[in-house]
């Protein structure tokens, strides 16, 4: 099978409206979980009062004093109003992303492929809705600020501080822009994280920076092996040597694996270097991060988009590699908690098959895009 759409098209209506559609359903189910976390410190805010509380329990708020401040129109909104805002606006952003990751994808991807993507990566998605998760706001920021580096350097590391000071794992990023000597962004990234900081201090004091701090450094550890969590670190959790030692060695041979694949994809096609090292890194937020949850897959459409043109067009070159790739992703539809058991879908949780899953996907893209690739990102205005 072989699309016939022209090539180089961006997500349209049609993957919005669906994309509405989910986050409509999901708004409509009112399942707040982590939104409620949201809501609580958005209300703190405008209180002024502490955002980091011990009787917070298991689900504490675990962003910097800047995000609290951010999240104060969410908190001033009642319950289900805010949640309906917050999933359609969080729909926009996905779509935002999406379309980002169409122009960074290689080869560029045909109007039939972004069904087919939506439609892979459709559990993350409703998963993300359904919880109220925020990070379809930081996928949309980190991919629009690289496309912004070189033209727009100052708000590229706007967007970029906002994604760090939303979670710190973001700063993967500098190994692309490092490379690429983009001075100007770093400046504005580092400029941007100490005027942000500075802004939301008076908020709460440096005791606001401990709290963050605090709660980060006490909660990381115990949710490490987490079913929830499916980065490499968890994958140690399961299938590397007992104890700390194994999930230490087994986040650094995966990392180490996924950087070496990135740095040859890009030496094997140098006109695409950065939008091979985009890709890599978006991969990296969900992979080599240490809390990956299953749902920052979505991270992963830059090289699904990839894997599904090799699939369906390429029969001569990674034809099966991506077709076996895109069928562990594709399997991980039906194991959801909305088709089966909540004991089974942990079960499967526990067995890693989403971090399994995403790490094949991006090892194969990887591998392959120096193939597919046949055009440099562009750094146009939006």
């Amino acid at each position: 099978m072989t699309p016939s759409s022209a090539p180089g098209r961006l997500p349209g209506p049609t993957l919005l409206l669906g994309l509405l559609v989910l986050g409509l359903l999901n708004a409509a189910a009112l399942r707040t979980n982590d939104f409620q976390v949201f809501h609580t410190a958005g209300a703190r805010a405008l209180r002024g009062e502490p955002l980091y509380r011990v009787e917070d329990g298991r689900f504490p708020f675990k962003y910097a004093p800047l995000v609290g401040l951010l999240l104060a129109p969410v908190g001033a909104l009642p319950l289900r109003t805010a949640k309906a805002a917050w999933v359609l606006a969080s729909a926009l952003a996905v779509f935002a992303f999406l379309r980002e990751a169409a122009r960074l994808a290689s080869p560029p991807p045909t109007v039939a492929l972004h069904p087919l993507l939506l439609l892979l990566l459709l559990p993350y998605v409703w998963h993300l809705f359904s919880l109220g998760q925020i990070d379809g706001f930081l996928l949309a920021a980190i991919a629009v600020s690289e496309r912004w580096a070189a033209r727009r350097p100052v708000l590229s590391g706007l967007l970029w501080a906002l994604a760090v000071l939303t979670k710190p794992p973001y700063l993967v990023f500098l190994a692309v822009a490092v490379p690429a000597r983009q001075w100007l962004r770093l400046l504005a990234l580092f400029g941007w994280l100490l005027a942000l900081t500075a802004l939301a201090l008076p908020a709460g004091g440096l005791g606001a920076l401990q709290g963050w701090w605090a709660v980060l450094w006490q909660s990381t550890p115990e949710l490490l092996c987490s079913p929830q969590n499916q980065s490499l670190w968890a994958l140690g959790c399961r299938y590397g040597p007992p104890g700390a030692l194994g999930i230490l060695a087994t986040g650094a041979l995966g990392t180490l694996a996924l950087a070496t694949l990135a740095v040859w994809a890009a030496r094997a096609a140098p006109e695409g270097a950065r939008a091979t090292g985009t890709a890599a890194a978006l991969a990296a937020t969900a992979l080599v991060t240490p809390l990956g949850w299953w749902t920052n897959f979505i991270a992963l459409a830059p090289l699904v988009y990839g894997l599904l043109a090799c699939a369906l067009g390429n029969p001569r070159r990674g034809r099966l590699a991506a077709a076996v790739a895109l069928l562990g992703l594709a399997s991980v539809a039906v194991l959801t908690a909305e088709f089966i058991s909540p004991d089974a879908f942990v079960w499967w949780l526990r067995q890693r098959h989403y971090g399994v899953a995403g790490l094949l996907c991006a090892l194969v893209g990887l591998a392959l895009r120096p193939a597919g690739y046949s055009q440099p990102m562009t750094t146009s205005s939006m």
